[in-house]
């Protein structure tokens, strides 16, 4: 049975400071059917830390999982949430 990674990439800071940062939310063991599924529903739940007060927020399905576009006041800020198949971990050794 597979383990995949759920995984987010994120834009933190602002500005001239703004950035991306990547996380490993979960790992869901199954199929990649399950693991999307879970994803999806994180996904729809997920609350970023910028922008502070959106005034609009979309969520997109794409092949590997889903893009979070929230709009702030000035600026946009964008989330993409993706599944991939974990082939190493060397933590599990």
């Amino acid at each position: 049975m597979a383990t995949w990674g759920l995984i987010v990439e994120t834009t933190v800071g602002a500005s001239d400071r703004k950035h991306v940062e990547t996380y490993v939310l979960a790992h869901v063991e199954g199929t990649r059917e399950e693991a999307l599924s879970e994803l999806q529903a994180r996904a729809r739940q997920y609350v970023s830390e910028h922008p502070r007060m959106p005034k609009r927020r979309r969520l997109f399905r794409h092949t590997d999982g889903f893009l979070l576009v929230s709009d702030g006041a000035w600026q946009s800020f964008s989330t993409r949430f993706t599944v991939a198949e974990l082939i190493d971990d060397n933590a599990a050794r």
